[in-house]
């Protein structure tokens, strides 16, 4: 017992700063926000959790669901199919040039929000777009074409997957690597081919792999702010407002002024990222390590 004791010291070390980082910039500023969401507004002179249904009931928060839906129902699963492919791909082909390929698909992840709007601006655009030639072929000359709130949802879609979808190719190629070459050996001798070796090795091996990134995706693209924020506002001016629900959160803090409003709709969203997220995990068996023991 003493010297479990001794083991578990540096552990509680180890986790100790991760610990006070997750309380106090994760779990305070939930607890003040729930408390913000239970303020007085001009909308609500109440307060309490009238604000949570008067959020729900806004004009503005059913369009914006259904955007962000829309936007997950594109985003995610082209996410996971794209990356768990070219993850295997680069898999199968070892070589020394995997590593410049690796390099070339981490770049993209440098491009920030605001600098992906311009790019794809310029792609996009008829009368600027290097591809130009391919556009007006397809009959597209305006851009008002492209531009327009029914392929908003596609726009933010390709933006937000060039830009993540490079470095989540890399993470996934690195759970492969974690596979035993005793496993892929002994699968090659009973004569598996590229393919069975791919869907009946490989994807179950790295399964809570992507579980981990359908997690991360779904929360990210759950709280789409950057892109319609900088589009409506710069670009095409209110082509994209309140188009996403951290847009409503954030019109409701700055522009009417209802702190209690904005509070109560960022807790709806966490909420909404924790069920999704603990479904997923324990649906999955995410924390079974019996497979791994078995080895």
């Amino acid at each position: 017992m003493g010297r479990r004791r001794q083991w578990h010291i540096p552990s509680w070390v180890m986790f100790s700063p991760y610990l006070f980082l997750l309380v106090a910039f994760g779990v305070v500023p939930i607890i003040l926000a729930f408390g913000s969401s239970m303020g007085t507004s001009m909308a609500n002179k109440d307060g309490g959790l009238d604000n949570y249904w008067l959020v729900i009931t806004d004009f503005r928060f059913l369009p914006a669901l259904r955007n962000v839906a829309i936007f997950l129902v594109i985003y995610v699963p082209v996410m996971l199919f794209v990356v768990t492919v070219m993850a295997i791909l680069l898999d199968v082909r070892h070589g020394s040039r995997n590593k410049y390929l690796m390099l070339a698909l981490i770049v993209p992840a440098a491009i920030t929000g605001s600098v992906a709007i311009l790019v794809w601006y310029f792609m996009l655009e008829p009368t600027l777009s290097p591809f130009r030639d391919v556009l007006n072929a397809m009959g597209i000359t305006q851009a008002r074409q492209i531009w327009n709130s029914g392929n908003m949802a596609f726009i933010f879609a390709a933006m937000a997957f060039f830009t993540g979808a490079g470095y989540w190719i890399l993470i996934q190629y690195g759970s492969l690597q974690s596979i035993s070459d005793e496993i892929l050996e002994a699968a090659h001798l009973d004569g598996a081919g590229p393919v069975q070796m791919a869907v009946h090795i490989k994807l179950p091996l790295i399964k809570k792999y992507l579980v981990f990134m359908a997690v991360l995706t779904f929360a990210a693209g759950l709280q789409l702010f950057v892109e319609p924020q900088l589009i409506s506002s710069s670009v095409y001016v209110g082509i994209a407002k309140g188009w996403s629900l951290n847009q409503v959160s954030y019109d409701l803090a700055f522009a009417s002024a209802n702190f209690a409003g904005a509070a109560a709709l960022s807790l709806l969203l966490l909420l909404v990222c924790l069920v999704a997220g603990l479904l997923l995990i324990f649906k999955t068996d995410f924390f079974d390590r019996s497979e791994h023991l078995a080895r």
